[in-house]
């Protein structure tokens, strides 16, 4: 029997396990605005290692800020601005940025002062964030390095930088509203890891902060709104952590570190 040959076609469809991480293309002092799609992870490495990265590069954190997505400051050149606390009026703080930082260009209103009124650096916080959009489940590490303590804070270290991570299900307004079809991606998971809690528990190394149990992906909609915040938060604290915020008695000085996020296959 003679044998006919045939012409063969073969459609087919498979979407990957993506997760998008968007910031700042750049520190603010170096022009670096926000925000950017600065990593495409692919979901392809083994369970409980890095994913691979798509695109070449470091973003860094941002923050939302006069109707704005704004990338966060590098700390070298400027202060950070001081929270008058219980004034009898004024005290306000005037910035012209960036965002949480204090230089010659800002302005203070005059204030009055009765026996509780006090200074802080705004509570000692400092917060930022980095949006995620996610057609999969992910887990996401951290790694504190590059300590820097100066002045009276040279006796400082990690463990003086207190530590939480938070989910923000919707942030920013108008069209850089982020999460309308979002939903929660630690569903499923042990969502954020609350035991780190300060910056020398992921100091030796990639430390898991997040475990995600679901896509971030709600309904069909675009990156913004398939995306989900998350928010660091830092706090000084003194030495021995006796102190939870600044005080003038601490003096002067810097304590600085750079925290690097990673996103890990589940």
């Amino acid at each position: 029997m003679a044998v006919s040959a045939g012409t063969l076609d073969r459609p087919f469809f498979r979407a990957a396990a993506i997760v998008i991480v968007m910031g700042g293309d750049d520190f603010s002092e170096n022009g670096g605005t926000a925000p950017f799609a600065v990593d495409f992870n692919l979901l392809t490495s083994a369970s409980g290692t890095q994913a691979n990265d798509l695109i070449a590069g470091d973003g860094v954190a941002m923050n939302y800020n006069t109707g704005q997505w704004n990338a966060v400051s590098n700390g070298f050149n400027s202060g950070y601005e001081f929270d008058i606390q219980n004034p009898t009026f004024g005290g306000t703080f005037i910035s012209a940025g960036p965002h949480q930082t204090l230089d010659a260009n800002d302005a203070y209103t005059e204030f009055g002062l009765d026996g509780t009124t006090n200074i802080d650096l705004v509570t000692g916080n400092r917060a930022s964030q980095f949006l995620v959009a996610s057609n999969a489940a992910f887990d996401i590490y951290a790694q504190a390095s590059n300590l820097v303590a100066t002045g009276d804070f040279s006796s400082l270290g990690y463990a003086n930088i207190r530590y939480r991570l938070r989910i923000r299900p919707g942030t920013g307004s108008g069209v850089w509203r982020a999460g309308a079809r979002a939903q929660n991606p630690s569903n499923g998971g042990s969502g954020v890891i609350t035991s780190i809690n300060r910056l020398d528990k992921m100091s030796a190394g990639p430390t898991k902060v997040f475990d995600g149990g679901r896509r971030t992906a709600r309904s069909r909609g675009t990156l913004l709104q398939q995306a989900v915040g998350f928010q660091s938060r830092y706090t000084l604290t003194g030495t021995g952590g006796a102190l939870n915020n600044y005080d003038l008695s601490m003096g002067t000085g810097t304590l600085g570190a750079t925290v690097t996020y990673t996103i890990y296959t589940p």
